[in-house]
């Protein structure tokens, strides 16, 4: 059975001769029999081991097995380097946050130690419960590939080379090579829905098909290669359509309104891999054909909330990925001569006196400036607010529009529209609507002295 591992390992090239590799172990079988291979495969290709455990102190044992392991790595001469889960809270969501804490651990193990490889002792049974636990809650295709074999982490690799073991294969070699080892009575407990898979369902469909196990590993292999296929086609695409935003990501909507619908949907579960479903955000199926529907709809501007205050928002051409920006509609701001003052973190106004230069704030020098001419004549302060509906601005004498109407003609994003400032006169008449439109009111008669400069900068 080593020789069927070494094999494997060496056909894969998971280490290199005098390489260094931290493993972990639990004390269980899986781990104990792990340790014993590689401490084999050191002495064949001169490796330096680490062994790294955690104690959840969840069980009354757990203090007895962190001390023979100890012992154990003292007498082989591995180093040893062990951590005590001491959350006092272990009642909620405990496995997710033991995993968590676990593998925490073994990333600063690596960096602070330089190991470039973490092994662990999943095997082809953990890969059984994964996938079909993946099924049962769904699960995008890429991640029906369960637990892959490598994958990069940490510093460098976390490798698994146990998967092409069953349980069962490794209890019987430990028992066979009187290897110690530890057995975990909360395994038995069906409190736990990966122990519930384990006890009852895998169980079960071995006894259905001898071959399942093999049957999932074929499964997942096949699933990966697939992935692996469409990547090749989405990858190009993603790479000319998708460009990172200040505030998250856009893609161009043309391009992908015109692909088939597999394309679509494997381009969004693609974006979302790649983008918010790292930052902890979950995507569910509804949520990719809602946005199917959304994208091919003949409306300009939609939206669809997602997790964490993401959105996803059609404007246009465009489909836009962002934080959802909070407006405080109830902001006002009143500005008289040779004032200024920041309306928010990335927009600046000022009211400049003909003959004396207003100072502009440093940070705002490379921003992008608007300025609006003011006689005399306009009665201040001016007021500076955002936009309401049922607002109107004077174009001509005789030609009155909606900011609304104006904002529609030009296929102004709803964003955009939403962020908007308005300048009022004192007589609190619109005269401006910055990088937008201003009323005819604003503009000086030949008559008029102009007597103000209204600039207006922006961060871009």
């Amino acid at each position: 059975m080593f020789q069927e591992f070494y094999n494997h390992c060496k056909r894969n090239e998971y280490w290199l001769p005098k390489q260094k590799i931290v493993l972990a172990v639990s004390g269980g079988v899986d781990s104990m029999v792990l340790l014993r291979f590689m401490q084999i495969a050191a002495e064949k290709d001169q490796l330096e081991l680490a062994v790294a455990h955690v104690n959840h102190e969840l069980r009354g044992e757990s203090e007895a097995e962190a001390k023979y392991l100890r012992n154990y790595c003292q007498d082989q001469a591995i180093s040893y380097y062990s951590k005590v889960w001491e959350e006092p809270e272990k009642t909620k969501n405990i496995e997710a946050r033991a995993r968590k804490f676990r593998y925490d651990f073994f990333k600063e193990i690596m960096e602070r130690e330089n190991y470039p490889t973490l092994m662990t002792a999943h095997h082809s049974d953990d890969q059984a419960e994964t996938v079909l636990m993946k099924l049962t809650r769904g699960s995008a295709l890429p991640n029906l590939v369960g637990i892959r074999d490598v994958q990069l982490f940490g510093i460098g690799e976390l490798i698994r080379p146990f998967l092409l073991f069953s349980k069962e294969e490794l209890t019987q070699f430990a028992k066979k090579s009187g290897i110690v080892y530890f057995e975990d009575d909360s395994n038995r407990s069906d409190t736990y829905l990966r122990n519930r898979f384990r006890n009852q369902i895998v169980p079960l469909l071995k006894k259905e098909n001898p071959k399942f196990l093999q049957h999932i590993m074929d499964f997942s292999e096949q699933v990966s290669l697939a992935d692996q296929l469409i990547q090749s086609v989405i990858e190009p695409k993603y790479e000319r359509w998708v460009e990172a935003t200040t505030e998250g990501w856009q893609v161009k909507l043309s391009d992908l309104k015109r692909e088939q619908k597999s394309i679509q949907t494997f381009f969004l579960m693609t974006l979302f891999q790649r983008t918010i479903v790292p930052k902890g955000v979950k995507i569910n199926q509804l949520q990719i054909q809602q946005l199917l529907t959304m994208l091919n709809r003949s409306a300009p501007q939609l939206s669809l909330d997602m997790e964490q205050g993401w959105q996803v928002v059609k404007e246009y051409d465009m489909l836009l990925l962002k934080k959802k920006q909070p407006v405080n509609y109830e902001s006002v701001f009143y500005l008289n001569e040779n004032e200024h003052f920041f309306l928010s973190e990335k927009e600046w106004v000022g009211l400049e006196v003909t003959g004396k230069t207003l100072e502009v704030p440093e940070s705002t020098k490379d921003w992008a400036e608007f300025s609006l001419l003011i006689s005399g004549q306009t009665v201040l302060p001016l007021t500076i607010r955002r936009r309401k509906n049922g607002d109107k601005i004077a174009l001509t004498p005789e030609l009155t529009k909606r900011l609304k109407r104006i904002f529609i003609d030009r296929k102004i994003p709803n964003s955009i529209r939403e962020q908007a400032w308005v300048v009022l006169s004192g007589q609190e008449q619109i005269i401006w609507i910055p990088q937008f439109v201003n009323s005819y009111l604003s503009i000086p008669k030949e008559t008029d002295k102009i007597l103000y400069r209204l600039l207006y900068k922006v961060k871009q």
